[in-house]
Order: C-alpha cells, then structure tokens, then sequence
C-alpha cells in the first residue's frame, strides 16, 4: 500500500540548487552565446514555418483583391508617385549644386551605402523588451549593431545574428539609447527608450535648452554607428518643472514600430566608387590647378580634405547643400 504522507526534497534543498543554478548560468552567460547562435540557426526553418500562414494570407489577400480596391490602391500610388517624382527633381538639383561646392572646395563626394529590403518574421511576446526579428542573418552580411530604419525613420539597430535571422532592438526600447540633434537650431542630446512603443524621452537636458514641442529629431551621425540625418522623432511635450534639475522632453519615434512589416538594413561603411564628373568642375577632372589630382574614388567613410574646424565657410556651405539622406560619413552609438 502506497502511503499517503510521502518526505520529498526539502524546500532549503531546492533553494539552495535553484541559487547553484543561477550563479553558474550568470557566470557562464558570455560563453554561452555561441550555443545561443546555433540553437537560432537550428531553429530558423521553424521560424520560416510559422511566417507561412501569414505569407499565405497576404497572397490570397493579393489574389482576391476586387476591382475597386486595386482602383483606388492605384490612384493612390499614382498620387505618391507624382509627389515622389516632384521631391526628387528637388533634390537632384541639390545634389547637382552640392557636388558642384564640394568640387570646389576639395571635398569628396559621398555616396549611397548599401542598403537591403528585410521582413518581420518575430514580434517580441515579453512586454519588457522591445524587438523584432528580421529574415535576413550573417549569409547577407548582417552584423551586430547595424543601423535598421523604416519608410518614416529610424527602428533600430542588430544586436543579435545567426545564420538566417537577426534580431533588431527597437529605438523604444528601455535599454536602447540613441544620439540625435534638433534639425531647427542643432541642439544635440540622447534619446533614451521608455519601454513605451509610441515614446521616447531625452534625458539630462538642461532646462534652458531651446528644445519646443513640434522639434524633429534626427540622428546626429555621432558614436559611429547611426548615419547622420535619419529621421528618429518628433517632441511632443517639454516640461520645466523648477523642482526638477533637467527639463523633461518626450517625444514620439516617426517609425511606425507597432506596425512595421517591412524594414531597410543599412551598411554605411559600404559605398560604391564614385569618380567627380570633369562637366561639374571649372578644370579638368584629372588635374586641378596646382597640379593635383582632381578626381577620386570615395568608398567607405572619408574625411573632407577642408573640415569646419580649418575654413568655418566649409562647414556651412556643406551643412546647408548637404541633403539628410545622402549623408553617409557619420555612425551612430547606442547605450
């Protein structure tokens, strides 16, 4: 007869194992993320699986469209192709002056970097952390730490590579901290994440800064990791309560963390060779007019041969040309 009152593990027994455990798992953290990778890679084709049913769905969805539907979807294209076109006559001819000074002024010229176009396989389900993973992993050329951005701004950066995938810690995050600037009057501060997917907040600005709600953050190109003038947020509401020692500035992301599907991996240290039209400059493009050679090929990150520091005329001029989006020499840091 089996009895009823049975003497088990005592419960200062299971503490004392669960303490061993966690001791040895946080001592052994760091030697564990190549276990960490491989179980990702092994795993990968289960997160190909479970995207199917969404692929299908959008499929069908495409496939049984109506009518009216792929009516007004063209229209609507039409609309934001016309305004597209618009912008880009605009900035072509910015582009068209600001290799013109540059030319003149010894300044290399920066091209686009690299960019790929990767999908949201994985959500984060913990409430606490803010991430998503991505199709795309080191076969790509992913790496930890890249910068990540959407159609309307800035969603994050890698810190996470396997085989396939990657994951991206998300700008909102409350670990994930980012160096902006103010495009009005080019105030810099840190924009911290709050935990919060529709806000970010800076921290230790001082309350006489010329900070005002309606303010649009952008990437400052400091820390070497973030290019310089990618869209982050846009300031909500400022306080400056005279109990407090810092001004309390929040302020909402532009990328449309909450709802992004499709994500745009970038690699700002990879840039095609580039050499300087000989039409753009007054003199040949093989020789300037002491002598030295005019045209050069740019890849990579490149210092300018004038800096602000040496001619303040410089710097201006090339601040004032330069459109945000084509601004590839800067990165940014995160904390």
């Amino acid at each position: 007869m089996k009895p009823i009152f049975v003497r088990g593990v005592s419960n200062q027994f299971r503490l004392t194992l669960a303490i061993l455990l966690s001791v040895a798992l946080l001592v052994a953290n760091d030697r564990l993320d190549p276990i960490r990778q491989s179980l990702s890679s092994v795993l990968s084709p289960l997160q190909y699986l479970a995207n199917v049913p969404g692929v299908i769905l959008d499929w069908s969805a495409e496939a049984f469209a109506t009518r009216n539907m792929l009516e007004v979807q063209n229209k609507e294209l039409l609309r934001q192709q016309l305004v597209m076109s618009e912008r880009l006559q605009r900035f072509e001819h910015v582009r068209q002056e600001n290799e013109r000074l540059r030319a003149l002024l010894g300044s290399p010229v920066h091209m686009d970097s690299r960019k790929v176009v990767a999908e949201v396989m994985e959500v984060a389900s913990d409430p606490f952390r803010q991430f998503v993973v991505l199709n795309h992993g080191s076969q790509t050329g992913v790496y930890v730490g890249q910068p990540v951005v959407d159609a309307q701004g800035v969603v994050g950066q890698v810190i996470e590579v396997s085989e396939f995938t990657s994951r991206v810690l998300m700008v909102s995050d409350s670990t994930h901290g980012i160096p902006v600037r103010v495009t009005r009057n080019d105030v810099r501060a840190i924009a911290n994440g709050t935990g919060d997917i529709d806000q970010i907040e800076l921290r230790h600005v001082a309350k006489s800064t010329d900070i005002i709600a309606g303010d649009l953050l952008v990437t400052s190109g400091l820390g070497n990791r973030f290019p310089e003038g990618y869209p982050v947020a846009r300031v909500i509401s400022v306080s400056r309560d005279d109990g407090q020692s810092y001004a309390v500035i929040n302020a909402q992301p532009l990328a449309a963390l909450d709802r992004i599907r499709y994500v745009l991996l970038i690699w700002p240290d990879e840039t095609k060779p580039f050499t300087l039209p000989a039409d753009l400059v007054g003199v040949p493009a093989e020789t300037s007019g002491n002598g030295a050679p005019q045209s050069q090929a740019i890849q990579g990150n490149t210092t300018p041969a004038t800096t602000g520091a040496d001619n303040p005329t410089t710097q201006n001029v090339n601040q004032a040309v330069t459109p945000p989006a084509t601004q590839s020499n800067s990165n940014e840091v995160s904390q």
